[in-house]
């Protein structure tokens, strides 16, 4: 029994078919090309605009290989019930939730523990940022109404009238503070013309989708900055006074391109990356060729001059119609969430620097995440339940911590424990907080002698006889709690996953009853190790989890 080994290249189905069925989560297919450059964690909630909703709707985390360790399926009236589920500078996660049209946040134990909404309008799903000091960046929505009939914009053509009286829906920027007083407003029909929109865009004359703002972000000079689809413009706000700063894209554009002559059409996910940068995400729908990109501009906001510094295209022929993100991962990776595309093509890659490709996810049936986000670490911990191998008799089992209500295998088995019958990869889980959280992938390749690690047989493991690791994941000491009954001589060792012997703790006699050790880890690198227990007629194996402070 050990962890999986990751080659150059890595192709598997995320997740195990019986327990897609159990669950009804979607299965992932992922495509590793260096094992290497992938870390940290996925955060993603996969959902589909097909009239034919087969899965779940769910939050998930997956590990640094595309594989699940986290789910939680969220109940509604809306088959998308949620969007944009992610984490926060503060610690805490958000989504939004489409039946109740309203932000939720979650602490570290995946409980809802607060939410809000903005005040006056409806609230817009489409982004929240948690500023400096818990003040709260949100969008709403705002409609009045206007007689559009000059403008011969509409229908499948564009070139029908609008109605005398249109209902009109622009974007409403709202900041909160930590007690959620408003102490920023801000109203894009008071400060654009009818007429900056994109016509493209434009379908329905009566119920009008003018602005379609999808990202709002807190630049570094404490201004905003707004995303509008379908003005297909950057927007830079004065935080002070409302006005308008400058005007990236679309129409009333301000700024030249010197190196790119694409231009970008309906994007999403507007962030700044450095203190002259801002990253986006492409969507291409109405660019000429239609081509969607994961880009980087330099911006000289004093010239007005945008130079493009860094693309990514996966393929030429094609484009995105919706959805979307481009996020710079600590590690100086880049995630590209595709949204909808136009052909059959990944959902999302990650990407080094130089566009040599880390990782490929692909959901099926036309699902997507709206956005998807990797964190290469957490500022709180997964307390993911450990699984020994035991041996009863002739046979060996995978054996769950006890404790909980409830076990979830890979092999589609609800008990604490499972026999040994094959070989393969195995994994549980239980419930935590809200949703469910795996074990570590664990992966038999040995029937013979399973839970081998060191080249000793696992003997039969006595009744009455207990170990404990605590904490497990652990940052400087770990205490290892045994229950003896009668008097042994005890060995316990930590080997890396490989089983390589690299310190040994204990060989000696202890007393029957509950004995404790104390191990120092905290020269010891980040990563997993295995804690061998022997006596005379047992063997346990538990596997640590070493954290850096």
């Amino acid at each position: 029994m050990k962890r999986i080994s990751q080659g150059a290249l890595i192709v598997f189905l995320l997740s195990f078919p019986l327990f897609c069925r159990l669950q009804n989560l979607p299965p992932i297919n992922v495509v590793i090309a260096d094992s290497s450059a992938t870390q940290g964690y996925f955060f993603l909630s996969p959902y589909t605009n097909s009239f034919q909703v087969n899965y779940d709707r769910s939050h998930q985390i997956l590990d640094q290989y595309g594989r699940l360790i986290f789910y939680q399926i969220i109940d509604g009236t809306n088959p998308n019930t949620t969007i944009d589920f992610k984490l926060q500078p503060n610690g805490q996660m958000t989504y939004f939730n489409l039946d109740k049209k309203k932000w939720f946040f979650m602490d570290s134990t995946f409980q809802v523990v607060d939410s809000i909404q903005c005040s006056g309008f409806e609230t817009d799903q489409h982004d929240l940022q948690i500023l400096p000091g818990n003040h709260y960046l949100l969008i709403g929505l705002e409609t009045r109404l206007m007689n559009l009939t000059s403008y011969h914009w509409f229908g499948f053509s564009h070139n029908q009238p609008g109605s005398s009286n249109a209902e009109v829906e622009g974007v409403v920027i709202q900041e909160f503070d930590e007690n959620k007083s408003l102490v920023f407003e801000w109203k894009s029909h008071d400060h654009f013309l009818f007429g900056d929109v994109d016509q493209k865009w434009l379908f329905n004359p009566n119920k009008v989708d003018w602005t379609h703002a999808n990202a709002v972000e807190l630049d570094l000079d404490g201004n905003i900055l707004l995303s509008m689809r379908h003005f297909d413009e950057i927007t830079k706000i004065d935080h002070s006074t409302g006005n308008i700063i400058w005007r990236l894209g679309g129409k009333q554009n301000q700024y030249t391109f010197p190196n790119d002559p694409v231009r970008f059409t309906g994007q999403h996910d507007i962030r700044r990356v450095s203190d002259t940068s801002l990253s986006m995400f492409d969507n291409g729908q109405y660019t000429v060729p239609q081509l969607c990109r994961g880009i980087e501009y330099a911006l000289d906001e004093t010239n007005k001059i945008a130079t493009l510094v860094w693309e990514y295209i996966y393929d030429s022929a094609m484009y995105s119609m919706a959805c979307g993100n481009h996020q710079y991962i600590e590690n100086g990776n880049h995630l590209i969430d595709f949204g909808f595309c136009s052909f059959d093509s990944p959902w999302m890659v990650v990407v080094k620097p130089d566009k040599s490709k880390v990782l490929e996810i692909s959901f099926p049936d036309s699902y997507i995440s709206y956005r998807a986000f990797n964190y290469t670490t957490l500022p709180w911990t997964l307390r993911r339940p450990v699984v020994e191998c035991q041996k009863t008799g002739d046979e060996f089992f995978l054996v769950a911590e006890p404790g909980h209500p409830e076990y979830r295998w890979s092999t589609g088995a609800t008990t604490e424990s499972i026999p040994i019958i094959q070989p393969g990869e195995y994994w549980v889980f239980v419930p935590y907080g809200t949703g469910f959280l795996s074990s570590e992938r664990i992966v038999v390749e040995d029937i013979t002698n399973p839970c081998l690690f060191t080249g000793t047989p696992a003997p039969e493991r006595p009744s009455g006889i207990s170990v404990r690791c605590m904490p497990n994941p652990a940052t400087d000491f770990v205490s290892v709690s045994f229950t003896l009954s009668e008097m042994s001589r005890v060995v316990i060792h930590l080997t890396t996953v490989q089983g390589k012997v690299i310190k040994e703790i204990a060989s000696r006699y202890y007393p029957a009853g509950t004995n404790e050790v104390t191990i120092d880890v905290s020269n010891l690198a980040s990563g997993m190790y295995f804690l061998s227990f022997q006596t005379d007629k047992m063997l346990v194996t538990k596997l640590l989890t070493k954290q850096s402070l």
